[in-house]
């Protein structure tokens, strides 16, 4: 039997097992999780003080980092003058994928700033409730229990728009497993036009395909594809260019975040164009390192998904906080690690106050801040890229096991 078909089985059975289990058990996995992001939400309302006009101003930022509240769903409802009810990409610039800046815009139309966070809060608690529901049906419970009382949502739930994404990258993914192989392009495109990060499965779904010589499933997997990831894209590339392209050109001129292109670019060893390119080979030679152990049977697609995801974000010289939950949420998807499930929750917990605190003295002048850069952020930052190194070793690692393991039953 071949690993492939196995572990379709496994995912069967274990979809087969959810099914029959009571509706209301659901409704109790669901809580703490939405416990965690509506403590969060709470934390990082802020003060009537920080809203003259009816929204944040500047004093929001050095006011957030101080409180470890900061939240890009608060910041960019002032940033972006979301209140002004322009029309998203056509008149008004916004840095990141077409559905979340209508996702933004829309509930900007909530009645001020309170309706807008309320409703933000609310859509991406129901979002957390769709990714876990998918991961329950599809990956099993004991994942799905992993997921609800991580303590990444109560940072990270509602610091960015990312748990857009992550229902997307569950529908996907379950969409694969059940061999639904148009609703698995339309989901993956829906994917890459909310968070883009979806689009790392593409090249392993499409090369998964192709070999099986599934001619007829692969034309129905890029027709859904095609209809969502470019359909939606297509009218805002067309006549929203300016707006639109922003997501692609934002980063491109951006310093490295901290880490070692960082340190590297101060160094004046290397220059911005230099790290450009040498985080883009970086990230293509692993992309084709997991592609070649895909072809040759050693990962499936949502395994080098997976590894090709963290070592993105281990190799791309933009790093946010919140990506840690992307990571999560797709191990979780790959098997139920705890030593590796644990160490990423300590990583993410890590980063996220390492980035408060070194931006709250930064905004403040604080007197202490190069003491703080000269001591805190390199072991932290050392123990986050570890973190990312190894869940992108982790599915060929178990991989290999599993592998052994069988190879060593054998009579």
């Amino acid at each position: 039997m071949r690993y492939d078909d196995s572990c379709g089985i496994h995912h069967a059975l274990e979809e087969a097992e959810a099914l029959t289990e009571p509706k209301h058990k659901f409704v109790w996995m669901m809580i703490p999780g939405l416990i965690l992001m509506t403590i969060n939400m709470i934390h990082i309302a802020p003060p009537n003080f920080l809203l003259p006009g009816g929204h944040p101003n500047v004093s929001y930022y050095p006011y957030s980092f101080l409180h470890w509240a900061y939240s890009d769903v608060v910041a960019l409802y002032g940033a972006r003058r979301l209140f002004l009810h322009t029309i998203p990409y056509f008149q008004n610039i916004i840095e990141y994928p077409v559905l979340i800046g209508l996702y933004m815009s829309a509930m900007s139309w909530l009645p001020g700033f309170w309706g807008y966070f309320i409703g933000s809060g609310l859509g991406l608690m129901a979002a957390f409730v769709g990714a876990l529901y998918l991961l329950r049906q599809t990956a099993g419970e004991k994942a799905a229990w992993w997921f609800t009382f991580s303590p990444l949502l109560l940072v990270f739930g509602m610091l960015n728009w990312d748990m857009l994404g992550l229902l997307t990258w569950g529908l996907t993914i379950a969409a694969w497993r059940k061999q639904r192989w148009f609703h698995t392009g339309l989901f993956l495109g829906l994917g890459v036009v909310t968070k883009f990060f979806p689009v790392v499965l593409l090249p392993y779904m499409v090369a998964s395909l192709y070999q099986k010589d599934h001619r007829t499933h692969l034309k129905q997997f890029l027709w859904g594809f095609v209809l969502t990831g470019i359909g939606i894209n297509l009218p805002f590339a067309l006549f929203a260019e300016e707006g639109w392209s922003e997501f692609f050109t934002f980063n491109s001129g951006r310093g490295p975040d901290p880490g070692i292109y960082q340190w590297l670019f101060q160094m004046g060893i290397l220059h911005i164009d230099t790290v450009n390119l040498l985080s883009a080979v970086l990230t293509l030679t692993g992309g084709l390192v997991f592609l070649a152990l895909l072809w040759q049977g050693k990962l499936d697609a949502v395994e080098a998904g997976t590894a090709a995801l963290s070592w993105w974000f281990l190799c791309n010289k933009v790093y946010s906080p919140q990506y840690m939950l992307w990571v999560y949420y797709a191990i979780l998807w790959v098997d139920v690690n705890i030593p590796l499930l644990l160490t990423a929750n300590a990583a993410g917990l890590l980063d996220f106050g390492l980035a408060m605190r070194w931006l709250a003295l930064g905004t403040t002048n604080s007197p202490f801040l190069q003491q703080f850069v000269n001591t805190v952020p390199a072991p932290i930052i050392a123990f986050r890229d570890l973190t990312l190194l190894a869940t992108a070793i982790m599915p060929w690692a178990r991989h290999r096991a599993k592998n052994g393991r069988l190879t060593h039953k054998l009579p």
